[in-house]
């Protein structure tokens, strides 16, 4: 069983030492960070809680642009870049 643990402390050391790996761990870790900040200020505020529903209509509305605007950035920067669309 340590044999095992060792390896597998040795092969995450190797692909730290990659440079595609590494970039993509430090980009998983920013949006997991980022997705739990979220939800906490989401479930800590009383956001919407003064909407109407036309209010609530219009903001997701909002919001789907927006998410569709993240989508646009995130392809031009993959094809900026070179990376492969995942």
């Amino acid at each position: 069983m340590l044999i095992v643990i060792v390896l597998l402390v040795l092969i995450a050391i190797a692909l730290l030492f990659m440079r595609s790996f590494r970039e993509w761990l430090l980009e998983e870790i920013k949006e997991l960070s980022d997705r739990l900040l979220l939800r906490f200020l989401l479930l800590t505020s009383r956001f919407e809680s003064e909407l109407t529903e036309d209010g609530r209509a219009e903001q997701k509305l909002w919001r789907a642009q927006r998410l569709r605007n993240l989508r646009g950035l995130t392809l031009r920067s993959r094809q900026r870049f070179g990376q492969s669309q995942s």
